[in-house]
């Protein structure tokens, strides 16, 4: 049955274009972890030593096109017979998946051949020994029998308690013939499949892991990007940071401070530790004007950080690391979900047993088929919530891979009910006018819909920066309750966007903001003024008054 399925999808014409409704095809943050139980056995000794000119570059299409031709091949064969699209793994054919529109090009990168005997530079050790924790940590949840029987097979005293006996192997584990024949043991031959995701849990990227994981997969994916994220949330941020900063040294792919969100000195790590420092990236909610070279599409930046998730950045020994954590960047702290990656490997264990049992080519095959399924859901979902406002013939996805609305020619009665300003009329007139216009049908029934009591209150209604979205309660504060700070500071972008639309540069300043000058914090206003407040044409400035806000306009 499990075959048959699977001829039936390799016949199948999917695009698997693995990308984000939300965050498009390059998203500005990314997730990624290991889902170590995902494994396929794989004698490492049977697999042949790649070509000595092999630069760790693969043909992505050609090695999934071999796949999916093996798939077909199978289940047109009798039993018992070989067959002649058998694909093997091996060092030099072997490829990750990354979606055709993020990727690079068709040649990606695979380096784990480097994992074998390459000598490691001094500022990398740390790669390999952030393994070997892992390792033992996996060892630690082993049944006692079953590290008896480990230490007989690596030809160590099998005698003691299970601390004893851990112990042993973590002195064996120094012979990387011995850790190779543990983490064999332990986590079957295969290293697990490492996934790079968006917010959204949308799965960009999968790699198939030969041998253990190390930062070395997550930069053979990130390096065969078309555009590098700005922001990438991983369990060992500083080995990441480390090992792509040596491969590319000539441009050095996290910077500035070598991905940490501030320079590593005494007082930025004090300030840090004591909750003071906080590093605005305000280029993650919108698109900065004056673009950086190289830039991200999305945000326009050029800068690129490694953070740590949130369940492991108290896990470091370096005190620097203090300055890669998600809560020292307010665009990110609240609302960036690090553990979706582990949410998604978590749904994934009802999958694991099966998959396991699978061969290398059809364990690949099927869990590329399986991400793709869960992608196209989630983006289904994302759509179907985008259509209770809009019509379904508006949505479109632009140039970035992103939904949005396409745009509408007026139509008649759009232009024979909106005010026109005639000879007689001052613009005065015009404004009491247009306040006196009554919505247009569809305009009545999207208010109905998004202000409407009885829906749920926390449903996504509008989405205005990646994996950042305004609930149906955020808009019910503007009809019917006190107005939510979050949704009056998109109100304030819309009107200096209208006022930049009119040639006017219009400074607005956040609600948030604003409330730091009051008691108890009395901060300083003058100190957030910009330095070129004088060339506004109009300063508005929201005031707290008598149990409302009100908005001052100085211009």
């Amino acid at each position: 049955m499990l075959h048959a399925y699977m001829h039936f999808e390799a016949l199948t014409a999917h695009s698997y274009s693995y990308s984000c409704y939300k965050c498009g095809y390059y998203p500005p943050v990314v997730i990624m972890d290991l889902h170590r139980k995902g494994v396929f056995n794989m004698p490492t000794s049977e697999m042949e030593t790649p070509p000595a000119d092999f630069d760790g570059r693969v043909n992505i299409k050609d090695f999934y096109d071999s796949v999916t031709s093996q798939i077909i091949c199978t289940g047109l064969l009798t039993s018992g017979r070989k067959n002649p699209f058998l694909v093997l793994p091996s060092y030099h054919n072997w490829a990750p998946w990354i979606g055709p529109k993020c990727r690079d090009g068709d040649i990606v990168f695979n380096t784990e051949h480097e994992k074998l005997h390459a000598p490691r530079q001094a500022a990398e050790m740390s790669d390999l020994q952030m393994t070997e924790e892992r390792l033992q940590d996996a060892l630690i949840n082993l049944r006692v029998d079953m590290v008896r029987k480990l230490c007989k097979q690596c030809g160590i005293d099998s005698k003691g308690s299970k601390m004893d006996l851990i112990l042993r192997l973590r002195e064996e584990m120094k012979n990387r013939s011995s850790y190779d024949k543990i983490f064999e043991k332990v986590w079957g031959a295969s290293g697990g499949w490492a996934v790079v995701m968006c917010p959204c849990a949308v799965v960009y990227s999968i790699k198939f892991n030969l041998r253990a994981e190390s930062p070395r997969d997550y930069a053979d994916i990130l390096l065969s990007w078309k555009h590098f994220p700005n922001i990438a949330i991983y369990d060992f941020a500083r080995g990441l940071a480390t090992h792509t900063n040596l491969r590319e040294p000539e441009n050095l792919p996290f910077s500035p401070h070598e991905g940490r969100l501030a320079e590593a000195s005494n007082d930025n790590v004090k300030s840090a530790a004591e909750g003071k420092l906080k590093v605005h990236l305000p280029w993650l909610k919108s698109k900065k004007k004056d673009a950086d070279t190289n830039c991200h599409p999305l945000t326009g930046s050029s800068e690129h950080y490694t953070l740590y998730d949130v369940f492991h950045e108290k896990n470091t020994k370096d005190p620097r690391d203090i300055l890669r954590r998600i809560a020292l960047v307010p665009e990110l702290a609240g609302w960036v979900n690090s553990q979706c990656a582990e949410q998604l490997f978590a749904d994934m264990r009802k999958n694991n047993y099966f998959l396991n049992t699978l061969t290398p080519s059809e364990h690949i095959f099927m869990m590329r088929n399986i991400l793709h399924h869960y992608n196209t859901q989630c983006n289904n979902k994302t759509e179907e919530s985008i259509k209770k406002v809009v019509s379904e013939d508006v949505l479109q996805l632009d140039h970035n891979g992103q939904i949005v609305m396409a745009a509408q020619p007026p139509t008649e009665a759009d232009v024979t009910t909106q005010p026109c300003l005639t000879p007689n009329q001052t613009s005065d007139q015009l404004n009491r006018r247009i306040w006196a216009v009554n919505p247009l049908p569809a305009q009545q029934k999207l208010l109905a819909y998004v202000l409407d009591k009885n829906k749920d209150p926390y449903e996504d209604i509008l989405s205005y920066s990646p994996g950042r979205t305004l609930t149906r309660c955020d808009f019910w504060s503007l009809a019917f309750e006190e107005v939510e700070a979050q949704i009056a500071d998109q109100c304030f972008q819309v009107i200096t966007a209208l006022g930049a639309s009119q040639g006017k540069d219009v400074h607005t300043f956040s609600i948030y903001l604003v409330v730091t000058w009051l008691p108890p914090f009395h901060n300083d206003p003058l100190a957030a003024l910009p330095d070129n407040i004088g060339t506004k044409d109009i300063i508005l400035l929201p005031s707290w008054e008598s149990g409302h806000w009100i908005l001052c306009s100085l211009g």
